[in-house]
């Protein structure tokens, strides 16, 4: 098994895989397509797992603002 940066070849992959894991969901995937398009998203921090040259796997780590309301 190879971890390696993810590339926008990748994209259509990771979609699909996510949609599985899912259980046939696409809202987890195009979270992830949503976060790529944003100033959130770190390339470096989105990788996949290849097996044999297949994606069987993905982590995205991005960019995010905590934003404390007044209790």
């Amino acid at each position: 098994m190879q971890i390696r940066t993810e590339t926008i070849n990748d994209y259509k992959h990771v979609f699909n895989l996510n949609y599985l894991a899912f259980e046939k969901r696409d809202d987890e995937a195009k979270l992830i397509e949503h976060i790529r398009f944003s100033n959130c998203f770190i390339r470096e921090l989105s990788l996949v797992a290849e097996e044999q040259g297949e994606i069987v796997g993905h982590v995205l780590l991005s960019k995010a603002k905590i934003i404390r309301e007044n209790v």
